[in-house]
Formats: C-alpha cells, structure tokens, sequence
C-alpha cells in the first residue's frame, strides 16, 4: 500500500456510511414519490445505461458512465441494469446475468446499498416490461433511449421533460450521505494536488508527468476522474480547459502551474483547482502577488454567500474584487466601477464563478434562468438554499485573444500593458473549492478537509 493510500484512509466507517444511506434511500422514495405522481406516473423504470462506442468506425467503447438518476440510488457502474420504483414499495434492482469473459465488471467500493433493494438477477432485463404491475403507467429514464424502448417504454414515456426536470431538483440538496460522499471526494483529491505541487516545486517536469503524480497520489485512473485533469504550465494556464499535455520538460523549467482536478467517491465528484508560481525574479513576485489577490477575493466572496440571495450576485462581486486586485498589482489605474462596467474584468475573467456540484461535475437544477447578457457563461443562477453544493473558482487569465480585443476598447488607456507584458506569460490563475451551504453559513469541503492542513 503506498503511503498515499495509507494517509487517504477514509474518516467515516461503514456504521455512519450505512446510517447516512438509509436516510437517503428514506428521503429519496418521498421525493422520487411526488416526482413521479405530479408528472402523472405510477412507475418509474431507470436503466442504468450502456458503454458508448468512442467512434461508430471503430470497435472500442468508453468506460460506462451510470445513468445519474441512476447513481441518485446506488453506487454500481454495472451496464445493462433497471431500478423499478414506486412509491411506498421497495425498489426492485434488476441486475442482467453476465457471462462475458471479455470484460469483468466494476467491483462497487463499498457494499452498504445491497440490503436497500430487492435484487432480481435475469438473464434478459428486456423481460422488465412483462413484470410492470398491469395498467400501470410507467415513465423510463436513461441515457440509452434504445434500451428503454426495449424494456417497453414509448416515445412520450421515455425521459419525459416533466419528470427530468423534476428529478434534478431533487439533485440540488443534498443529503447527509451525498455530503458525506464529497466529502471525501473532495479530500481524496487533496492528496493529488498536494503531490502534483510538490513534484513541480522539486524540479523541471512536463504536464504529463505532473498528470501522473496527482493520479498515482489519488489511486485512481484516468477513466475514473470526474472530468480530464487540467494540468498547466506558463501560458498553457490561460487554456481554459488545457488537457493536452506537454511530454516534454522546458529547459530552465516552468514558472507556473495550474491544476484543475478531482477525484470521485461512490459516484459522487470533487472539482478544486490551485495555482502555484515558483522561482526569484520581479516577475514571479508579481504574479505571486496576484495569486494571494485571487486567493482573498476567493475568500470574500465564500464569506458572504447566504441563504436567500441570489448566485449571480455573488458572481458580479467577484468582479468588483478583481477590479481592485488589477489595481493592486499595476495592470490598471481605471476605478473599480470603470473597470467592471467597461467589461474589462470580463477579459481577465470571462468564465462563471462557478457551478453546482454532486453526481456530475457540472450538475443540474441550478441554472434555473438564464444570466444577465454581462455573464453568458455563468452555470448557477438559483438563489441560494441551505443543502446546495457548489463550487466558488473565480480567476484571473492573460488570454492573447481577449486582450487584443481590449486594447481596441477605450478603457484600454488605463491599462499598464507592460504590467500585462510581464503576467502574460504565467498564464493564469484560478482557485477553487467546493462549497456546500449551510442554515447559518457554509462548510468549505475542500480546505476543511486538506490533508496536512495547518
């Protein structure tokens, strides 16, 4: 066992993993219940989906991905599968027979789901639809529309928008059991970046090699990461989602790194991102600089969330703060309103302040209306409610393009483009934690939960 899986030991044990899950099961069948009855259901039939070719000229398939209405119940990553639920009865799992000596199937982590479901073992679960009770109207939900028509479901029964959208509601809060499971997504992931950090301060390394440290640190494969690792150096950092990777080292080494990177556990995703300077010189000072800016105004704007204000408020106050830390470090002499209301923080920010966070890295039910025209790229604009997870990843970039579709602007004259001259080349900078909502404030799951947190 490697010293990273030995100090990554999970902090709950299976009786509080098991507690936590039959509240969940509990609270589950009330809110599937009055989803499936207000969407005009008796039955709801979820399959659990089917490994996708990569390529329709080619015979390989990626990695299954469950069905995440799915996942909301049970932790298997088993094709082929179909959940029956119906409100006030146990769910019944059917679980098709697998004689493939091809491929194995994905073990479940932990076994504290089993005793929640009757499991039927069949060897065709296409069967299902002779064992729906009769005169039943039955909604069917999955990403493999094929495989619902086969278990009997017709076109206006299958993925009905009514009852989607229900459903991802009842993703958005979250229940002690799913907290508990970012928890320690969210810590596992620590490990990689305190490794990927460590291995980029020790010396000269390419992406790719970085990419390897933080997945040998969290014990996981490529294919079980929530999304692709974002590992950056220099300018690679202003790549919003840089993933492909250099093989090769710079030869005096890399000043800078963003990582931008998860881990899962029992389905449920983790999505943090640090950024890190090394070396002497003015130029490394001034983008260390920037960062602790980055990294304060990140912090603010997690201090004032609360329940009953909106997101998007707190995505227009984090660009009020980066105003003020542009000004800070010498990039602008514009005031802050000038700044903002120009749309320059746009250039050095264009992407949202962040998103909800659970089955999926960018999870459903918060963006219930779509943002001001200022923030098209913004995921979340709910007004925030006790149970909600979301991330807070505010940033700062030096992206060619944009910029020189600044310096066309008139706010473009209170610029100190020699200041950007010498940040352009770090990238950029973003921080990112996982924030889950509280009665009377939030807990930060990333940093309360960091391995060797002073």
């Amino acid at each position: 066992m490697t010293q990273a899986m030995t100090m990554a030991g999970m902090r709950h044990d299976e009786q509080q993993l098991q507690a936590f899950y039959s509240a969940h099961i509990a609270l589950l069948g009330e809110r599937y219940g009055r989803a499936i009855q207000d969407a005009g259901y008796d039955t709801l039939v979820i399959h659990s989906g089917n490994a996708r070719k990569q390529c329709p000229f080619d015979d390989q398939y990626w990695p299954l991905r469950p069905t995440p209405a799915f996942s909301h119940w049970l932790p298997l990553q088993e094709a082929g599968c179909a959940l029956v639920i119906e409100a006030g009865k146990k769910p019944v799992l059917h679980r098709p027979i697998v004689n493939d000596y091809w491929h194995g199937q994905a073990a479940p982590e932990s076994e504290h789901f089993w005793s929640a479901f009757d499991v039927v073992d069949v060897a065709d679960v296409a069967a299902l639809s002779q064992g729906l009770p009769a005169g039943s109207r039955v909604a069917y939900v999955g990403s493999d529309v094929a495989a619902l028509g086969e278990l009997g479901g017709s076109d206006e029964a299958i993925n009905p928008t009514a009852l989607i959208d229900a459903l991802d509601q009842a993703r958005t809060l979250k229940t002690d059991y799913e907290k508990l499971c970012l928890i320690e997504a969210s810590r596992r992931a620590g490990f990689g970046h305190v490794a990927i950090v460590d291995a980029f301060m020790a010396g000269p390394a390419s992406e790719f090699e970085l990419h390897l440290a933080y997945l040998r640190a969290t014990q996981q494969d490529s294919w079980e990461t929530p999304y692709t690792n974002i590992v950056a150096l220099d300018k690679n950092a202003a790549i919003l989602h840089h993933v492909h990777y250099t093989r090769t080292t710079p030869e005096d080494g890399a000043h800078s790194l963003l990582v931008d990177a998860g881990a899962t556990y029992l389905g449920y995703a983790s999505d943090i991102t640090r950024t890190t300077v090394r070396g002497e010189g003015a130029d490394a000072e001034l983008f260390a600089q920037l960062i602790k800016h980055v990294e304060s105004l990140q912090q603010l704007v997690i201090e004032r969330i609360a329940v009953g204000m909106a997101y998007e408020d707190l995505h227009d106050y984090a660009h009020e703060l980066l105003a003020d830390a542009l000004r800070e470090v010498g990039v602008s002499s514009a005031s802050r309103d000038e700044l903002v209301s120009s749309g320059a923080t746009r250039t050095f920010l264009p992407h949202g302040l962040g998103h909800s966070l659970g089955l999926q890295v960018h999870d459903v039910g918060m963006r219930t209306h779509d943002p001001k025209p200022d923030n098209p790229y913004l995921r979340n604009t709910s007004t925030i409610v006790e149970g909600q997870v979301f991330t807070i990843e505010p940033g700062c970039y030096f992206i060619a393009p944009l910029l020189e579709e600044l310096r066309e602007t008139e706010i473009a004259k209170s610029l100190d483009w020699d200041v950007i001259a010498r940040l352009r080349h770090f990238g950029g900078i973003r921080i990112e934690d996982n924030i889950a909502v509280l009665a009377d404030g939030t807990e930060n799951l990333t940093r309360d939960n960091w391995p060797n947190r002073p």
